[in-house]
C-alpha cells in the first residue's frame, strides 16, 4: 500500500492550457507533494461557455494526468445549461469524473449559497472531499466563518478529515509592512481557531506578490520583486509551531488575471523565481521593432544571471537555455510559451524549496532558524 505523501504546496493556477502544461511537467515527486487549486476562467463571450468547460476538463486530463487538483468552477453561472439540458456545473463535474481527473470540488463562502448542496453532492462521491476557498474578508470574523464551514459540513455529512481549507489572501503586492502584519495576524488567529476546532485534512495559506504588469520594470532592464508570501507563511507557521500548514502562491501570474482583460500592449518578459524574489527581465513592446525575437536576448540575460539554475533544473529552464543559445529548431515562442516556461520553473523551484524546508524542520531544525536557510 502506497504511503500518503504530505502536501506542502497548494498553488492557485488559472485554468489555461499553458498553465496546466506547466503543472504537468513538474517532476513526479514534486507533483505528488503539490495540490494545485485550478480555477476555470470565464470565456470572453458568454456563448462560449460549453466549449470552454469541455476544453477545461479535457486539458486537465491531457496535461495533468493523475495530478490531484482542487477545481473551482465559480465562473460558471449557477443556472447555465448546456444544449442537452444538463446544468453546466454538474455536466463538467461528471465529465471530469468520467475521464479520470482526480478532482476535489471547491466552494467559497462568497459563492451563491444554493451552490453548496450541488457541490456537496459531488464532494461525497468516491470520498473526494471538498476544498473551502476562504478570502481575507472571511478572516475578519473568524468565529462566524468557521461556524459556517462546520455547519455546512454537518448538513452534508462531510467529515473534516476530507476537507481542505485554502486561505486565499490574493495580492500582497504593494502592501505596507503594517498591512502585511495585519494579514499575518488575521491568518494566525483563524488557523489557530480552525486547528483547535477540527482535524481538517489540510490548511493552506496562499498569497501573491506578482504585479499586474511590468510597468515599473525599466524597459530593456530588470527588477527584483520580493516574495512577501513566503516570509508571511513562515512567520505564521512559526507562531503556531507547526509546519503542517501548506504554502501556496499564484505562480508568476497576478491573482486578478482574467480572459476578459487581454494584453493589448504586452511587453516581452521572462519571470524567474529564486530564493526570496521574482526576477523580471523586461524587453520592449511586442508590437514594435524586434517583436518576439527579443526573447533570444532576454533568455541570454536570464542565463547570465546568478539566479539561473541551469538547463537541467526544469522544463522551463531548458526552454530558456534553448532560446538563448539559438539551438536548432528553437524559436522565440509566443506569450503562451513563456507563461508555460516561467510558470514551470516557478512551480518546480517553490515545490523543491518547500521540500527542503520540511526536511530540515523534520530533522530538528528550530522553526526560527528556517528563515535563514530558505534556499
Amino acid at each position: 500500500m502506497a504511503l500518503k505523501v504530505k502536501t506542502l504546496y497548494t498553488p492557485i493556477v488559472k485554468g489555461k492550457e499553458n498553465d496546466l502544461k506547466a503543472i504537468g511537467k513538474m517532476p513526479r515527486n514534486l507533483g505528488a507533494q503539490s495540490f494545485p487549486l485550478v480555477e476555470l476562467l470565464a470565456p470572453d463571450e458568454p456563448g462560449d461557455f460549453e466549449q470552454s468547460c469541455l476544453r477545461f476538463g479535457s486539458q486537465l486530463r491531457k496535461w495533468c494526468p493523475g495530478q490531484r487538483v482542487s477545481v473551482d468552477l465559480h465562473a460558471i453561472p449557477p443556472s447555465l445549461q448546456f444544449e442537452d439540458g444538463l446544468f453546466a456545473l454538474e455536466a463538467l463535474f461528471a465529465y471530469m469524473k468520467g475521464v479520470g481527473v482526480p478532482y476535489v470540488p471547491v466552494y467559497g463562502l462568497d459563492h451563491e449559497p444554493e451552490l453548496w448542496d450541488r457541490i456537496a453532492k459531488f464532494s461525497k462521491v468516491d470520498g473526494r472531499g471538498v476544498t473551502f476557498r476562504l478570502t481575507h474578508e472571511d478572516l475578519l470574523m473568524p468565529d462566524d466563518t468557521l461556524d459556517e464551514v462546520i455547519d455546512r459540513l454537518n448538513s452534508a455529512g462531510i467529515h473534516a478529515s476530507d476537507v481542505s481549507l485554502v486561505i486565499d489572501l490574493a495580492s500582497l503586492n504593494e502592501m505596507s509592512d503594517t498591512d502585511l502584519a495585519s494579514m499575518r495576524s488575521l491568518s494566525q488567529d483563524f488557523i489557530d481557531l480552525a486547528m483547535t476546532a477540527k482535524d481538517f485534512a489540510l490548511i493552506s495559506l496562499v498569497g501573491s506578490s506578482m504585479p499586474k504588469d511590468v510597468g515599473d520594470v525599466p524597459r530593456n532592464g530588470d527588477a527584483e520583486i520580493p516574495r512577501h508570501e513566503l516570509p508571511l507563511w513562515l512567520e505564521v507557521a512559526d507562531s503556531l509551531r507547526s509546519l503542517a500548514i501548506a504554502y501556496g502562491d499564484y505562480g508568476v501570474v497576478h491573482p486578478n488575471f482574467s480572459m476578459k482583460s487581454p494584453a493589448t500592449n504586452s511587453n516581452a518578459k521572462i519571470r524567474y523565481t529564486s530564493t526570496r524574489v521574482h526576477h523580471v527581465f523586461r524587453g520592449d513592446n511586442l508590437r514594435k521593432g524586434a517583436g518576439y525575437s527579443q526573447y533570444h536576448e532576454l533568455a541570454r540575460r536570464v542565463i547570465a544571471a546568478p539566479a539561473y539554475m541551469g538547463r537541467d533544473y526544469s522544463f522551463g529552464d531548458d526552454c530558456v537555455w534553448r532560446c538563448g543559445k539559438l539551438e536548432a529548431l528553437t524559436r522565440s515562442g509566443h506569450l503562451g510559451t513563456w507563461v508555460e516556461a516561467d510558470m514551470n520553473h516557478h512551480l518546480v523551484f517553490a515545490a523543491a524549496q518547500l521540500s527542503r524546508i520540511d526536511s530540515r524542520v523534520a530533522a530538528g531544525m528550530p522553526m526560527r532558524e528556517v528563515d535563514a536557510i530558505v534556499a
